[in-house]
């Protein structure tokens, strides 16, 4: 079997606005962290081994740090990545095979690309963190807590949004046609500080 040990990272920079390409060997990556320095001379951040996992840590287009884990097999195998802020759930650019990376760019918005053996259904799972996305681009997600800072975390079933500030939590399952149908009713999720519901919980005070 062949395998293609060259990746790229596509990042919208901060700075120019444009989107700036970094291809690198997967050999290279893990011996030495790989500097993201746009054409226009901006730093846009770093990506490098640690331990199991390859941390992408970046600015955002606002200017704002995120800071991403990836499991080895994540990073290795999967052909596209979407990668989102933790914080906010935008989009800050893509990483895969230069095939993939090039094509996605040209021909626009990406859908998430999962893989089938991480989910209970990929599809719902995909459709449930776009609309996540949307909300997010929106500022249609946030906690009433002094000082909001919406992290996402996703499992094999579901979705939690977490306030890193208060710890208010959000469960959303994303394993069943009924639960995708229940995210796309809601147009805002106001959290309210120090708590853990189910998405079904909030429904009524968020539609």
């Amino acid at each position: 079997m062949i395998v293609n040990s060259e990746r790229t990272i596509a990042l919208t920079c901060p700075a120019c606005q444009g989107i700036q390409q970094h291809r690198f060997s997967l050999f290279s990556i893990s011996q030495k962290s790989l500097q993201l320095t746009c054409d226009c001379g901006f730093s846009q951040g770093h990506l490098r081994r640690l331990n199991k996992h390859f941390e992408l840590d970046v600015l955002s287009i606002e200017g704002d740090r995120a800071r991403i884990l990836l499991p080895r097999r994540q990073f290795f195998g999967m052909p596209l990545i979407h990668l989102l802020s933790p914080i906010s759930g935008q989009g800050l650019g893509y990483l895969g095979d230069p095939a993939s990376v090039e094509e996605i760019i040209l021909t626009g918005p990406a859908e998430l690309f999962l893989e089938s053996n991480d989910f209970a259904n990929p599809t719902v799972m995909r459709d449930i963190l776009t609309t996540l996305e949307d909300l997010a681009a929106r500022d249609k997600i946030r906690c009433e807590c002094d000082h909001s800072s919406i992290g996402i975390d996703v499992y094999f079933d579901q979705v939690e949004l977490v306030c890193a500030y208060c710890g208010s939590v959000v469960k959303i399952g994303a394993s069943t046609r009924q639960h995708q149908e229940r995210i796309a009713r809601v147009d805002e999720i106001v959290m309210e500080p120090c708590t853990s519901l189910f998405l079904g919980e909030w429904l009524k005070p968020l539609t």
